[in-house]
């Protein structure tokens, strides 16, 4: 009888035969009571099978038994047929699944003659069944992997040398040549690591030994030290397995998707920087990330006529040589004129200034663009394949990414510049001189804005025609870079009006400057003579002072006021509106 039951009937008269179970089953509240405190699912029926009471559990046991599940019902029949305890095992369908039950039928009496009730009550054996299974399967799962992984097995003496070796052999060598070989021979590096001596039970250790042919195969081991009966070590025995091709596999995937990380990283700087310098510093970043490099200088190529043009466009990492970047465009000038009438190899490895240097000649469209460099510490030697590999499939983005630069430029060059005299335009102007004056602020520099108007323009435009006058505007602008340093900043506004904005200048230099300009700009009348209207310069200034708050409009009017007093009071002057 299951315990449970055993221990809630107490001291109640139960047969050890046929008798049926009598006392207290046959006060009702007593047996509802027992029903309810057994911790599986129990029920009480009549012979006519009705359901008479049941605890929380029986759910699952209700609706089997009132569906004539005919192994319960035979259960109970055979219980009250024979007036004994039956026992049966039953799997039901659930919610969860299938449900695994020991299934108890107990015949109570109820008092009146030859009248009985059934117990039925079950005990959940699905646990039990599933931990069983698990184990049998695990067992057969243990078996098929050792099976499936163990290439040979061996025994070792006390001296660490092959008693046993498996009929297949290892590493070429077969199980005769084993026989009384040391195993430590056989071992490369592991740090003085020996499996085939351990004096414990070691698992799936990894150690490097050399092959019949002399090369090296990594071998996975288990072993377990062999003890007799004094306690005495005997040697070692276990199991090996040659993992080296998926040792070589795994190492190749990890530089695939090393590869394919580096050049994700280059793609999406492509895609989404804005910033082309941004794009030229990931490329690098990632060259360094895959690549072992101690600088990386990457160039842009122009072809021109038979012959190429290079310049310098990102240097990263240190290195103290400050000529080696020319060292590196005379090295790749030689390299184009080697193979000017073909394409030159995805790489090529090269000694400059005693340097080791993976270059890489970008392309796009098959026609060169570019150049990557990697320079490596003199004493490293060379790199791997999977570098080598990777630089490749830089240098081929590079390409691309290069291309996209000089289109950047080109279109932002043509969006801040005017295209007749090379200058700012307004829009572009107008943008730089607002980021000066915030700079302005932060340095305390006075600067000066300057507007120049030509004066008699449309004359000579009249007299002389349109390609005349694009002559004079043209040279105007000329003049007025030739009188401004690399900080200022030269501006067409829009027809014959232009602007200057002078960096870091007092009222006396902003004269000055305005001055040889003015004085220069006489020249223009060489290609427009007019005695009558000669062609000259007005010019408006005012100044920028750091401690007082200016907006550019504010600054524009100004200057555009003194300009207007100039051609006021009979043009081809200069004046400085405080």
């Amino acid at each position: 009888m299951d315990n449970n039951i055993a221990h809630i009937l107490g001291n109640t008269n139960v047969s050890a035969e046929n008798e049926p179970l009598t006392s207290n089953f046959k006060n009702i509240n007593f047996q509802n009571n027992l029903i309810e405190k057994l911790n599986g699912p129990a029920i009480l029926t009549d012979e006519s099978l009705n359901v008479i009471h049941k605890n929380i559990y029986a759910d699952n046991l209700i609706f089997a038994f009132q569906n004539r599940n005919p192994m319960i019902h035979g259960l109970v029949i055979r219980a009250l047929n024979n007036k004994c305890p039956e026992v049966q095992k039953l799997s039901l369908e659930d919610d969860t699944g299938t449900r695994h039950y020991d299934l108890f039928a107990f015949p109570v009496t109820t008092g009146e003659d030859n009248k009985y009730n059934v117990l039925l009550f079950g005990r959940d054996t699905t646990t039990e069944q599933q931990l069983t299974k698990a184990l049998v399967d695990s067992r057969q799962m243990f078996k098929d992997l050792v099976s499936c992984s163990t290439d040979f097995a061996w025994e070792t003496d006390n001296q660490g040398r092959f008693k046993y070796v498996s009929s297949n052999g290892v590493l070429g060598f077969t199980a005769y040549e084993l026989n009384e070989k040391k195993a430590s021979d056989l071992i490369v590096g592991a740090g003085g690591l020996n499996p085939f001596d351990t004096l414990d039970v070691i698992s799936d250790v990894e150690i490097w030994m050399q092959r019949s042919d002399g090369e090296l195969a990594c071998i996975q081991v288990s072993a377990t030290p062999v003890i007799d009966n004094q306690s005495t070590w005997q040697g070692a025995r276990g199991v090996c397995r040659d993992v080296t091709e998926a040792r070589e596999r795994e190492a190749a995937l990890r530089r695939i998707r090393k590869s394919e990380q580096t050049l994700k990283k280059i793609v999406s700087a492509m895609r989404d920087e804005v910033d082309p310098s941004r794009v030229l510093e990931t490329t690098a970043a990632a060259a360094f990330d895959g690549i072992t490099a101690n600088h990386c200088y990457i160039a842009s190529i122009d072809p021109i006529h038979k012959s190429y043009n290079m310049t310098m466009k990102a240097e990263f990492g240190k290195l103290d040589d400050a000529e080696f970047g020319d060292a590196l465009i005379s090295k790749t000038y030689e390299i184009c004129d080697d193979y000017s009438d073909e394409l030159p190899p995805s790489y090529l490895e090269e000694v400059v200034n005693g340097y080791k240097v993976l270059i890489g000649i970008t392309r796009h469209h098959n026609k060169i663009n570019g150049a990557i460099y990697i320079v490596l510490d003199k004493k490293k030697r060379s790199w791997g394949k999977g570098e080598k590999s990777l630089f490749i499939g830089v240098a081929s983005h590079l390409g691309i990414a290069l291309e996209q630069i000089k289109n950047y430029e080109k279109l932002e060059k043509l969006s801040n510049t005017d295209e007749l005299t090379q200058l700012f335009n307004r829009r572009a102007f107008t943008e730089k001189v607002k980021k000066r004056l915030i700079i302005q602020k932060r340095n305390k520099h006075t600067c000066a804005l300057m507007y120049i108007d030509l004066d008699n323009f449309k004359q000579a435009n009249d007299t002389y025609g349109h390609a005349v006058g694009d002559d004079v505007l043209v040279m105007l602008s000329d003049i007025m870079k030739q009188n401004t340093r690399t900080e200022d900043l030269c501006c067409r506004m829009g027809g014959d009006e232009f602007a200057i904005w002078l960096e870091n200048v007092d009222a006396e230099n902003a004269n000055a400057q305005a001055t040889r300009i003015l004085e220069n700009a006489l020249s223009m009348r060489e290609i427009a003579p007019n005695d009558e209207k000669p062609l000259s310069l007005s010019i408006g200034i005012t100044l920028s002072l750091p401690d007082h708050e200016h907006s550019l409009d504010e600054l524009m009017e100004k200057a555009d006021n003194a300009l207007y007093d100039v051609k006021k009071n009979g043009k081809s002057g200069i004046l400085l509106n405080r």
